[in-house]
């Protein structure tokens, strides 16, 4: 009968917790996967994480723990092939499916598959017995994949470590969904600083036309846009008009009451252009406007239009 602990649920919760925390951290996956091992009493681990919108998973970019190196790339090269709990796996699991919980499989050791060549050139040697594996999805999208194994006394994996599987999931799921949506916007935002860099332009502010920040690219603090210690980085949506420069505000001001040219050049305290920045408008068809406060690298020289 399957049956989970109230001291399994607490420790469910708590990796929950600690996804949440540890989920911009560079060594997510190696903490995720220390702490199933613990959940799930496994002497190894390997946690994969892939793109959702990739035709077929990439083992190439797991993260193992407590799994040698050297069997990892021959599991890689040829042994994947003769794994068996990853054919169920495969042939089991959907990609389409709606749900966040995908298949898990066991290895059910018997005399045959003790006799196999996957068992006894690779499973053997690493001391390895039974293995569970599961994908972490949100509707239908897989962004990573779990494997954990047991030594041959530590027993199978049971219906309980299942459950266990199943609730812990989902907080896997957001936790790597958020980890692919940052990738992604740290992909672009690198193209587009790349864009901007060949023009002599280090970042920009976006404002609509009553000063709520719409975007924030690369680096604007140095160039002097916004006053000493304020951050609005993470006020998208929100009014910034009140955090900007003195300088930056009142050329604004002038633009909106159309005293102000299309663009601004604004220098800093010392007169130089060292901090220089501009402001551009970007007017709608529809006769709203854009504002966008744009930062510039030392050397670069505009010339108001």
């Amino acid at each position: 009968m399957m049956h989970v602990s109230e001291r399994q649920l607490d420790q469910v919760v708590q990796i929950g917790h600690l996804a949440q925390e540890c989920v911009a951290e560079r060594d997510f996956a190696r903490i995720m996967t220390r702490e199933l091992m613990y959940l799930l009493r496994s002497c190894s681990g390997v946690f994969i994480e892939f793109d959702p919108s990739s035709r077929a998973i990439d083992l190439m970019s797991g993260t193992s723990y407590q799994v040698d190196h050297s069997n990892m790339k021959k599991y890689l090269e040829y042994y994947q092939f003769q794994d068996p709990a990853l054919a169920r796996f495969k042939h089991t699991s959907s990609p389409n499916q709606a749900t966040s919980v995908s298949t898990d499989q066991v290895i059910r050791s018997d005399a045959s598959y003790q006799e196999c060549e996957y068992y006894q050139d690779f499973l053997a040697p690493t001391r390895v017995h039974s293995a569970v594996i599961f994908d972490v999805s949100i509707d239908g999208n897989q962004f990573g994949l779990v494997g954990m194994h047991r030594t041959k006394r530590m027993g199978h994996y049971s219906d309980s470590d299942h459950k266990l599987i199943q609730l812990v999931i989902p907080y896997l799921s957001i936790a790597l969904r958020f980890r692919y949506s940052r990738r992604q916007q740290q992909k672009r935002e690198d193209v587009v600083k790349n864009l901007l860099r060949a023009r002599g332009i280090r970042g920009y502010l976006m404002l609509d036309q009553n000063f709520l920040l719409q975007d924030v690219v690369g680096d604007y603090e140095s160039a002097g846009l916004v006053a000493k210690d304020a951050g609005p980085t993470h006020m998208l949506g929100c009014p910034v008009f009140n955090l900007l420069a003195d300088s930056v505000r009142a050329a604004l001001l002038r633009i909106q009451s159309g005293r102000g040219t299309k663009n601004s050049l604004v220098f800093d305290a010392s007169g130089d252009t060292h901090g220089s920045h501009r402001i551009e408008v970007v007017r709608h068809a529809d006769g709203t406007r854009h504002y966008v406060l744009v930062a510039l690298y030392d050397n670069h020289y505009l010339f108001s239009e």
